[in-house]
């Protein structure tokens, strides 16, 4: 056994007075819930060493540091979070290939840290969130965040500026399939699944801002700021709708 998980476990005597891995889970998810992301992930790495190769649990983790990086920042620190996502991300999958949230947490991973390396790195980690996505809707249809980031990669490819285009189209071989329309039909399905959520009203807006459906984003838009901030990026969100509304007037 690895010393360190070793040391953890026997730091968690009789799995913390009796506490089971439904306890922590439950836990860690209030945490996250609160965006007390640190917090959370304290709880989820005491889990991980009792369960290891769980891959609710790696999955949960993995989201935790994700959701402490900053965006776009190039920062050693903020890095190292990322790669600890998406290696926990990759651990999950691993651990259940079956698993669409699983698949979703890795697809999430990708993008995130795809957003601090270079442009050819950034084009090839486009395809593994493709992929990933696709196989979290083949194993669960119902999933909101698979279908959003099968829009987002949609959206994305779709308004590459000439030279990611061009260097697209020489890492997949040909120019992907991927359209504003499409990104349109994504959203609208995540939004029908989880109504709620400000980061689908807010990518459906954009998709309908470039696809010159003004009328249709600025609603989109404004359901999105209307909508409470709940979780972590919602106020990111927010500002990126806030940004469309006033290039649309």
């Amino acid at each position: 056994m690895n010393p360190v998980r070793l040391l953890m476990l026997l730091a968690i005597p009789l799995c913390a007075h009796g506490q089971s891995i439904a306890d922590f889970i439950k836990q860690g998810d209030a945490l996250d819930a609160r965006n007390q992301n640190a917090a959370a992930l304290e709880i989820l790495l005491k889990a991980d060493a009792i369960k290891p190769n769980d891959a609710e649990i790696l999955r949960r983790i993995a989201k935790q540091y994700s959701q402490q990086m900053e965006a776009e920042s190039t920062s050693p620190a903020n890095k190292a979070l990322g790669r600890q996502a998406l290696d926990y991300a990759k651990r999950a999958k691993a651990a259940d290939p079956q698993n669409a949230n699983a698949r979703v947490a890795l697809a999430i991973c990708y993008g995130k840290v795809a957003f601090l390396e270079p442009a050819r790195t950034k084009i090839e980690y486009s395809r593994l969130i493709k992929d990933e996505a696709d196989a979290a809707i083949r194993l669960d249809a119902s999933n909101d965040y698979a279908w959003h980031v099968l829009g987002r990669w949609n959206y994305e490819l779709a308004n590459f500026n000439p030279a990611l285009r061009f260097l697209a189209q020489v890492i997949y071989g040909k120019f992907p399939d991927a359209s504003n329309a499409r990104a349109a039909e994504c959203f609208e399905k995540a939004i029908a699944l989880q109504p709620g959520r400000v980061i689908h009203h807010v990518e459906l807006g954009r998709a309908c801002a470039a696809l010159g459906r003004k009328d249709e984003a600025r609603a989109e838009l404004k359901k999105g700021l209307d909508l409470p901030s709940r979780e972590k990026d919602d106020d990111e969100s927010k500002d990126r709708a806030r940004q469309t509304l006033k290039a649309l007037r």
